[in-house]
């Protein structure tokens, strides 16, 4: 896990090169906001209302439970992230799925985080990946192999 500013959406430092458990300290200043890079082995769903789409819409009904139980926030377009530890086998990318949900892979993505708590102190909340999560999430941002 690690943590930066962004100015708008965009990192005002080289992310990616930043070791593992590097964290930004101290207070947010006006006009940024703080990102977060998960680290290996986590996933945030990130659930958007843009425009005609609600990805709150293409989520199964036999998710909706597991999603309230993990750490989620809502997001400033009143969509949602929802972290966490993925137990399943399949390489998922960090992509759009074309239906306003996201998602964002280990060190591959970044999300804003918008809670006040520190982001260390709410990693507890985070829950483990169901069977049935994992197929869903492998079916939407599993890679697709071209023959």
């Amino acid at each position: 896990m690690k943590s930066f500013l962004v100015k708008g959406k965009r990192p005002i430092i080289r992310w990616g090169s930043l070791p593992d458990e590097t964290y930004f300290e101290g207070t947010v200043p006006e006009g940024f906001s703080l990102a977060v890079s998960p680290s290996e082995g986590y996933v945030v769903i990130d659930v958007d209302r843009h425009g005609d789409k609600d990805g709150f819409e293409a989520i199964p009904k036999e998710l909706e439970a597991e999603l309230l139980s993990t750490l989620s926030y809502p997001t400033k377009n009143k969509g949602r992230h929802y972290w966490f530890k993925y137990t399943g086998t399949d390489e998922l990318a960090n992509k759009t799925s074309g239906l306003g949900i996201d998602l964002r892979v280990g060190s591959k993505g970044y999300v804003v985080w918008y809670p006040k708590e520190d982001l260390r102190d709410s990693m507890s909340k985070v829950k483990e990946t169901s069977t049935t999560l994992n197929k869903w999430l492998e079916e939407l941002f599993g890679y697709c192999i071209k023959k």
